[in-house]
């Protein structure tokens, strides 16, 4: 009787445990229903956002706003770790160009990257890209769920904005602006 008690207990330990570590474990998004989310910020965090990424001296800040935040201990790039240097170098540069790419076709848009403070990203993240680092304000207001892959954000002037969960290739610089206010409209209404 007294072993089935002390099974049932480590079994009890062992599931509360799984449940704890699957809680904190980064969140991947694959489910296109489940991967974006909408909200509007206030005229006081807007006011907020806008003094922060002012300290940026890479962009200037303009109407509408798209960060690719990424976080410490993201393990979504470490297939590429075994690559060569030229290969990772390439990739760098084909990521940074098509964001580039991207903010000239869109003279009222603001692209930022930031990433979470921390020491362990992945060498494509890490090297070779403008990548800023977040001391913690934009996770506060925006990022707070941890996703693997990082999430991107798109804010509107009005204060609406969509994130984009699990978004490795910033596929948020795809959307047009009629995709952003559907997707705003169907997860406003969640």
């Amino acid at each position: 009787m007294k072993n089935t008690s002390k099974i049932k207990t480590q079994l009890f330990i062992l599931l509360f445990l799984s449940i704890i570590i699957y809680a904190c474990s980064p969140k991947l998004y694959v489910d296109e229903e489940k991967r974006y989310q909408a909200g509007t910020l206030t005229n006081a965090q807007i006011d907020s956002l806008h003094t922060f990424l002012k300290q940026n001296e890479r962009l200037a800040l303009k109407d509408t706003i798209i960060i690719k935040y990424d976080f410490n201990q993201d393990a979504c790039w470490d297939d590429l770790k075994y690559q060569n240097s030229e290969f990772l170098n390439n990739v760098r540069w084909t990521f940074q160009k098509n964001i580039l790419e991207k903010a000239e076709a869109r003279p009222k848009v603001a692209i930022y990257q930031y990433r979470e403070v921390g020491e362990r990203f992945s060498q494509i993240k890490s090297k070779g890209l403008e990548i800023e680092t977040d001391p913690g304000f934009l996770k506060k207001l925006l990022f707070k769920e941890i996703t693997t892959c990082g999430t991107a954000a798109i804010i509107l002037p009005d204060g609406k904005f969509l994130l984009v969960k699990s978004d490795p290739q910033f596929s948020a610089l795809l959307l047009t602006a009629g995709d952003i206010q559907k997707k705003l409209l169907e997860n406003l209404v969640k």
